[in-house]
This record gives structure tokens, C-alpha cells and sequence, in this order.
């Protein structure tokens, strides 16, 4: 693998939500497949795209979808946030005034290395040592 970009919530709640980016973020998923990059997310936004799809579809059989949709993902690797990327959060909420979901993300991001982040969320821009993709 190459390059590892984190995917945030958005990028699959677009395609499972059905919402206006859903065509550009699931070829954007094909395309870091193709080119043998590594997609990484946590379990934390795996859960929580469970219960928006729940929220807004009441649908389990939609939820099933979502988890076969991830195992399809060849290239998808699922972190577990340690108890020191929880604290190292707390240290992103109390300097760049970012909430919890959003500093557990930048925390697993840089201790395992990961420099970009594909999300439609601009919080993210706060985080000077990583970088938003645009999709």
C-alpha cells in the first residue's frame, strides 16, 4: 500500500444516506482501492454512522448493507482507539477547541501516522498537521 488516508463519517454516510456526494465519494473509495492506497477509519466512526443510518432509516437491513459495503472495501483498515489517543483528544479539545468526535479522529490519525483525512468537514483545517482531501 501506499498512501493512507483516514475516512471520516461523511464520506460513507454521503453514499448511505443517499445525499448529493454520494457519486463522488463512492468513486473516490474505487479510486484509493486502484491505486493501492490504504483507507483507514476507526471503529468509533463505524458505530457512529451505525446509529445516523438508524436515525434516519430505522432500517437494519440498510445497517447489515453498510457493514457488507465496508468488508467490500479490500483496502479498508478499522483502528480501535488506544486509551492514550483518548487522552491525546482531550489535548486537541483544550488547543484547538474541537469537539470530542473530531479530536479522537486527528489523535488516531497522528499516532499512527496518517497524514490526510478525506471529509467534508472544515474542523479538521484546525489540525495544521494534517491535511483535508476535498472529494
Amino acid at each position: 500500500m501506499d498512501e493512507a488516508v483516514f475516512i471520516d463519517a461523511n464520506v460513507f454516510l454521503e453514499i448511505f444516506l443517499k445525499d448529493s456526494k454520494a457519486e463522488k465519494c463512492k468513486e473516490f473509495l474505487k479510486t484509493l482501492q486502484a491505486d493501492n492506497n490504504l483507507a483507514v477509519t476507526t471503529d468509533f466512526i463505524v458505530y457512529t454512522c451505525i446509529i445516523q443510518i438508524e436515525n434516519n432509516s430505522k432500517d437494519t437491513g440498510l445497517m447489515k448493507n453498510f457493514l457488507i459495503f465496508l468488508n467490500s472495501l479490500s483496502n479498508l483498515k478499522i483502528l480501535r482507539p488506544s486509551i492514550d489517543d483518548i487522552y491525546a483528544a482531550f489535548e486537541f479539545m483544550d488547543k484547538k477547541g474541537m469537539d470530542f468526535d473530531d479530536s479522537l479522529v486527528v489523535s488516531c490519525m497522528l499516532n499512527n501516522g496518517i497524514k490526510e483525512i478525506a471529509s467534508f468537514d472544515k474542523h479538521f483545517d484546525k489540525a495544521k498537521d494534517i491535511k483535508r482531501v476535498e472529494i
